[in-house]
Protein backbone atom coordinates (compact mmCIF):
# COMPACT_ATOMS: atom_id res chain seq x y z
CA UNK A 1 0.00 0.00 0.00
CA UNK A 2 1.48 3.83 -0.84
CA UNK A 3 2.18 6.41 1.48
CA UNK A 4 -0.63 9.55 0.70
CA UNK A 5 2.26 11.88 0.25
CA UNK A 6 0.48 15.23 -0.09
CA UNK A 7 0.69 15.43 -3.57
CA UNK A 8 -2.87 13.86 -4.88
CA UNK A 9 -5.51 16.95 -4.74
CA UNK A 10 -8.08 14.69 -5.83
CA UNK A 11 -10.15 16.19 -8.99
CA UNK A 12 -9.52 19.15 -10.54
CA UNK A 13 -12.49 21.36 -11.07
CA UNK A 14 -13.59 21.22 -14.75
CA UNK A 15 -13.47 25.05 -16.39
CA UNK A 16 -16.30 26.32 -17.75
CA UNK A 17 -19.25 28.35 -15.80
CA UNK A 18 -21.32 27.56 -12.70
CA UNK A 19 -24.76 27.45 -12.53
CA UNK A 20 -25.30 30.96 -10.72
CA UNK A 21 -23.08 32.39 -13.60
CA UNK A 22 -24.77 30.62 -16.06
CA UNK A 23 -28.25 32.15 -14.25
CA UNK A 24 -26.94 35.41 -14.15
CA UNK A 25 -25.69 35.76 -17.80
CA UNK A 26 -29.22 34.54 -19.02
CA UNK A 27 -30.88 37.27 -17.14
CA UNK A 28 -28.31 40.16 -18.57
CA UNK A 29 -29.56 38.65 -21.83
CA UNK A 30 -33.42 39.08 -21.92
CA UNK A 31 -32.93 42.53 -19.93
CA UNK A 32 -30.60 43.17 -23.09
CA UNK A 33 -32.85 41.98 -25.82
CA UNK A 34 -36.43 43.43 -23.41
CA UNK A 35 -34.73 46.15 -23.77
CA UNK A 36 -33.53 46.33 -27.32
CA UNK A 37 -37.54 45.62 -28.40
CA UNK A 38 -38.57 48.11 -26.55
CA UNK A 39 -36.03 50.38 -27.91
CA UNK A 40 -36.77 49.72 -31.50
CA UNK A 41 -40.56 49.50 -30.67
CA UNK A 42 -40.55 53.21 -29.56
CA UNK A 43 -38.83 54.47 -32.70
CA UNK A 44 -42.04 52.94 -34.45
CA UNK A 45 -44.86 53.98 -32.00
CA UNK A 46 -43.25 57.01 -30.42
CA UNK A 47 -44.37 55.61 -27.09
CA UNK A 48 -40.85 55.88 -24.44
CA UNK A 49 -39.93 53.02 -23.27
CA UNK A 50 -41.87 54.09 -19.62
CA UNK A 51 -44.87 54.43 -21.46
CA UNK A 52 -45.11 51.00 -22.62
CA UNK A 53 -44.06 49.43 -19.57
CA UNK A 54 -47.42 51.42 -17.61
CA UNK A 55 -49.40 51.10 -20.95
CA UNK A 56 -48.66 46.90 -20.62
CA UNK A 57 -48.96 46.62 -16.99
CA UNK A 58 -51.32 48.92 -16.31
CA UNK A 59 -53.71 49.84 -18.93
CA UNK A 60 -53.43 46.56 -20.89
CA UNK A 61 -54.47 44.44 -18.19
CA UNK A 62 -54.71 41.72 -20.85
CA UNK A 63 -54.37 38.86 -17.55
CA UNK A 64 -58.21 39.77 -16.97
Amino acid sequence: MRRADGRYRGQRPGGGLTAEQVILLSLVALTAILLLTMRANSAWTGMSCGEQIHQALCVAKDWD
